[in-house]
């Protein structure tokens, strides 16, 4: 089963990366169609050249100075695109939290105070700390990348710092190998780009560090999905959520249908919806429901 919290980060992953690639390859091809007329034609402005383009006063220089201004671009837009990712895994820790709290009303908020909890400053801590989820459910290799993402977030963000941090720096020394050869055995094309050994790696960004941060995102919350769900648990989601939500977006449509064709559309929803196989105590749960 997944959450649709985690359906709605993959579909938000998935649009950075269309754009992301969109943007790669037309920037490229520009290249190639253009670069022979850039090296005969160095001093031209781009508002004589492209003179049909409505932004050429806009940004007009020589065209020999397109190769520097897209390299500056480039970076600005990887930093960026690198910046929503981890917000957008951010988001969906706080959406998830959120679900969670509908399903067990018990769950207190980020704002209250924890007994006994050492850690409660970072949001996946805040999570797990109040869903009484141990953290060490998720392999450390998991906690040691988010704990390297999260540093390197920071350091983008404070550029004017001379040196990444020494606990940044811990973890490229004595976790950056194995990161990397756990990551090798998990990416489905392994590594790409990123180096977590790598000291500038941890500065620097490029195309392929971005192509590896999304799918590595992507299986670091699918793996804190599976233990929020095993948490509040299949048959108390199915009871508090999902079958009210079937029951009253489909009302309509199959109140007048015999039984077996209720659980038919129910069953069908569910793999749809939820990724969820259906078991008997859940369709016995729809039928008392909808009786």
């Amino acid at each position: 089963m997944k959450t649709k919290e985690l359906r709605n980060l993959y579909i938000r992953l998935s649009e950075l990366n269309n754009s992301f690639t969109h943007y790669s390859f037309v920037w490229n091809q520009f290249n190639i169609d253009y670069f022979e007329t850039i090296k005969a034609n160095p001093d031209e402005l781009t508002k004589d050249y492209f003179d049909s383009n409505p932004y050429k006063r806009k940004h007009n220089i020589k065209l020999k100075d397109l190769f520097n201004e897209h390299s500056k671009t480039d970076t600005t837009l990887i930093q960026g695109i690198f910046l929503l990712i981890y917000s957008h895994f951010e988001g969906y820790l706080k959406s998830v939290f959120q679900f969670s709290q509908k399903i067990d009303e018990t769950i207190e908020t980020f704002e209250s105070k924890i007994d006994d909890v050492e850690l409660d400053s970072i949001l996946l801590d805040k999570v797990f700390n109040r869903l009484s989820i141990d953290k060490n459910k998720l392999d450390s290799q998991l906690i040691d990348t988010l704990d390297y993402f999260r540093l390197k977030r920071n350091r983008l963000i404070h550029q004017n710092s001379e040196s990444i941090s020494k606990t940044l720096n811990q973890i490229i020394k004595s976790k950056g190998e194995q990161l990397n050869k756990f990551w090798d055995s998990i990416l489905p094309s392994h590594r790409q780009g990123i180096d977590f050994s790598d000291k500038l790696v941890a500065n620097n960004l490029n195309f392929s560090i971005v192509i590896d941060t999304l799918n590595i995102f992507r299986k670091v919350a699918a793996d804190i999905d599976s233990c929020i769900i095993d948490k509040l648990t299949v048959i108390k989601i199915a009871e508090k959520h999902i079958i009210p939500e079937f029951v009253d977006e489909q009302y309509k449509k199959i109140k007048h249908l015999k039984i077996e064709r209720k659980v038919s559309k129910f069953i069908r929803y569910c793999d749809t919806e939820f990724s969820l196989v259906t078991s008997d105590e859940i369709i016995k749960l729809l039928k008392s429901s909808i009786a």
